[in-house]
């Protein structure tokens, strides 16, 4: 095997969760240009189906479905074809300081952020359609949030830290089938989320913020090729491990 076949994902199929946008959609591109063939998901249709128009001819389909039901997601595991691997990228955040938390917000957040992919993760397994034995491999797309405990985000955190928590667990679970379990935990990155939680600061505290990244912030592509190398056979001894990608901001503090 070359180091370039190595990285690529010929023949391989994978299934994407938050696919009409953001980090999900950049994940589906990358996976077309690495050669393998994508099962796209979301709750927007007209998304979807822009999504998989956009990939060419046999190279992408979609299910339509909501991760924040059962139905929905007993709908995925049911409809998707066998796959070689899942990424998990759909996700929601929300701001609240403690004093302000509800239990309607943290429900809103925990539905989708964790329990959904948990959900998700155990109806594959149920169905049998994530292939065994054959380096097949997980995606969670977590956030660096969970490691440094900013203001305001104890929802959207603790979301994120269930997560990294619980793809440990699932990969000791896993391993003995050679499905590898690892998460990506982003700093700030610049999609249609974060466009939203920049409507809700002063643009002060944005750009502060932005200065303290010594690389800027990211872009949803710069995330979509470390997933490449999760999902490919270049990480086949990786299992259990977190992926910090957030620019050097909180490495390089002075």
């Amino acid at each position: 095997m070359t180091l370039n076949s190595s990285f690529r994902l010929d023949g391989k199929h994978i299934l994407v969760t938050g696919a009409s946008s953001g980090i999900g959609l950049s994940i589906c591109r990358a996976i077309i240009d690495a050669g393998g063939r994508v099962t796209g998901t979301a709750r927007r249709q007209q998304q979807l189906s822009e999504m998989v128009r956009a990939s060419g001819e046999g190279k992408a389909s979609s299910i339509q479905a909501d991760l924040a039901d059962d139905t929905g997601i007993k709908k995925i595991a049911s409809e998707v074809e066998e796959v070689d691997g899942v990424v998990y990228a759909a996700g929601v955040s929300k701001l609240t300081p403690l004093k302000f938390v509800k239990r309607q917000d943290l429900t809103e957040v925990m539905n989708i952020n964790y329990f959904a992919m948990v959900l998700l993760l155990s109806q594959l397994l149920k169905n049998k359609k994530i292939k065994k034995n054959n380096d097949s491999s997980i995606v969670l797309i977590s956030s660096v949030a969970q490691q440094i405990g900013t203001k305001s985000s104890l929802i959207y955190t603790g979301s994120k830290g269930a997560m990294s928590s619980a793809a440990r667990v699932i990969a000791n679970e896993l391993a003995p089938q050679r499905i590898r379990v690892n998460t990506i935990e982003p700093g700030m990155v610049r999609t249609d989320m974060t466009a939203e939680m920049e409507n809700i600061l002063s643009t002060e505290t944005i750009e502060k913020d932005r200065l303290k990244y010594p690389l800027g912030y990211g872009a949803p592509e710069d995330v979509a090729n470390g997933a490449i190398f999760l999902l490919s056979d270049a990480s086949r001894w990786m299992t259990g491990r977190s992926l910090t990608m957030d620019g050097g901001r909180y490495s390089l503090l002075d």
